[in-house]
């Protein structure tokens, strides 16, 4: 597999081709990654793009114990300047066995990040008339775009980048896109209506700030990602460290399918604010089916969900 012939970027990329046959991690990754209208993205310089965001730079490794998703959202929100954003992401896993008959979790991230700055922008000049409407600047800047990632852990890195595309959603083509039964580019939709959700009570776990946690006062979309992790045990902080662990792999499942599914919507309202949903399906469990969990920042007040649907 990749990651097992891998030191360097470019000693993973030379090993793979000179393989006699590719093994099925390998060709799924390819696959995955090569899809139509994706580009490959250099794996250094987004390894560089993540360095930056570390504040843990007296570990061993700085940020190792991030995970997969965690990392994904933090390249995917590097790339564009605007905080009023949609993102969805789908997540699937592949267990890849090594002839020694160790075994790690190879991580499948699609990220699709939308930027409602313009979107918005156009529905109050249509209310308020255009001379009333500061310029699209003030309202943010950034193309659409869709990402593809795949991780797996190594020593002391939970998450290391083996592959990575990328490709720009086109105006049009977003427009045509669904975001969870929302088109994507609608600023309105309303997470209370996705589930029946019980508000989490009592403290919840705390952890010295790996990143950066909040942009223009506001929780990023990574740090969401990491309190949703930590309330189905993707992770745990209950040491007061947080650690990515993977959780249990679903066995119905076939190859990269995607069953875990994040949406994020930040300042899309009339407060500042982020709103995000962590939807988990094809579960180990012979009496629920999906579980939901929900992490809602309005102007810095943070409040966590749950809910559940029955077989």
């Amino acid at each position: 597999m990749l990651r097992r012939t891998a030191v360097t970027l470019s000693l993973l990329l030379a090993t793979t081709s000179l393989a006699v046959a590719q093994s099925d991690t390998d060709e799924a990754i390819a696959q995955f990654t090569g899809a139509n209208g994706f580009s490959l993205v250099d794996t250094e310089t987004l390894e560089a793009t993540l360095a930056s965001y570390w504040l843990d730079t007296n570990a061993a490794t700085p940020g190792g114990t991030v995970g997969p998703i965690e990392k994904a959202l933090l390249i995917a929100d590097d790339a564009i300047e605007s905080t009023r954003t949609r993102t969805e992401l789908s997540y699937g896993e592949m267990i890849d066995s090594a002839e020694d008959g160790s075994s790690a979790p190879v991580s499948f991230i699609e990220v699709r990040h939308f930027n409602l700055g313009p979107t918005i922008r156009a529905e109050l000049a249509a209310d308020l008339g255009e001379e009333n409407v500061a310029d699209a600047a003030e309202f943010g800047t950034g193309e659409h775009r869709a990402w593809r990632f795949v991780f797996t852990p190594t020593m002391n890195n939970q998450a290391i980048l083996l592959q990575a595309s990328t490709k720009e959603i086109s105006a049009k083509e977003a427009s045509k896109q669904d975001c969870q039964g929302t088109p994507c580019l609608d600023s309105y939709r309303d997470f209370q209506d996705m589930a029946d959700w019980t508000e989490v009570e009592g403290e919840q776990p705390d952890w010295p700030l790996l990143y950066a946690d909040v942009a223009d006062d506001v929780a990023i979309p990574a740090y969401a990602a990491a309190r949703l992790a930590t309330l189905g045990y993707w992770a745990n902080a209950e040491s007061g460290e947080y650690q990515w662990t993977y959780g249990e792999h679903p066995e119905g499942v076939e190859r990269y399918e995607m069953y875990r599914f994040l949406s994020m919507d930040r300042n899309l309202g009339n407060e500042i604010g982020l709103d995000a949903v962590w939807h988990e399906t094809k579960l180990n469990d012979d009496a629920v089916t999906d579980l939901w969990y929900r992490f809602a920042d309005v102007a810095g007040f943070h409040t966590v969900f749950t809910a559940s649907a029955g077989r």
